[in-house]
């Protein structure tokens, strides 16, 4: 699976030196074009988007809140499919660069695949290495409020476990329990609930994978040894 990322380095960083129609590199192994159960067209308003560059993953609700030099790899969902028609082991990503025959071109990849690609992009560690500056952190369980086909919460969950933080992992989809806690906590500490994961990281809650933000809280909250 490391081939995928090479892959994608040689697509970005080769140039013909004329603009390539979207769609017209070379696709990552894994991946196939297909056309989501879902349109994917014009301003993709009401679609959930997530980007990615060196900072993490981002979302975004429409294109125009895509940066240009990132629309070439972005996650499209779309909350309206319910649980029992979603495919847990599949990611959809479009190419917003330009649309084809009225529509962006879309491509399914294997989750494992493409988590590989989100772990190199945001920095998180492969499993068996060490991320720079890492340290081992023992205390209370880190809760992730998420769902199985999110793959920010996926790319949350990786964070936390490389930097041997413990973590519980809720299922707001499946676990309607799971759903009323967060919900509860969000309410208590004035918090949105409109995007997940949201995370609780020993009773200080934040929304989205932000590594920034992660290893702030961590740092707050980890009982300090004299």
């Amino acid at each position: 699976m490391r081939r995928l990322w090479l892959v994608l380095a040689l697509v970005v960083a080769c140039d013909s030196g004329r603009p390539a129609a979207p769609g017209a590199e070379a696709v990552p192994e894994g991946a196939e074009p297909v056309e989501p159960p879902f349109a994917v067209r014009g301003d993709l308003s009401g679609l959930l988007l997530t980007y990615f560059d060196a900072e993490g993953p981002h979302r975004a609700s429409s294109l125009a809140e895509v940066p240009t030099e990132r629309r070439q790899y972005v996650v499209v969902d779309s909350l309206e499919i319910p649980p029992e028609q979603r495919e847990p082991e599949h990611v959809y990503v479009a190419d917003l660069r330009g649309m084809q025959e009225g529509r962006y071109p879309v491509h399914r990849y294997p989750r494992a695949a493409f988590d590989i690609l989100v772990d190199r992009l945001t920095g998180v560690a492969l499993p068996g290495e060490v991320p720079a500056g890492a340290v081992a952190l023992a205390a209370a369980p880190v809760v992730v409020y998420g769902a199985s086909w999110c793959s920010a919460c996926r790319s949350a969950k990786n964070w936390l476990t490389q930097r041997g933080v413990p973590v519980e992992d809720r299922d707001i989809e499946r676990d309607p329990g799971a759903r009323a806690e967060m919900q509860a906590k969000a309410r208590a500490q004035g918090v949105p609930t409109s995007g997940i994961p949201v995370i609780d990281v020993r009773g200080r809650l934040t929304t989205g994978f932000d590594p920034g933000t992660l290893e702030r809280l961590l740092a707050e909250t980890t009982p300090r040894t004299l």
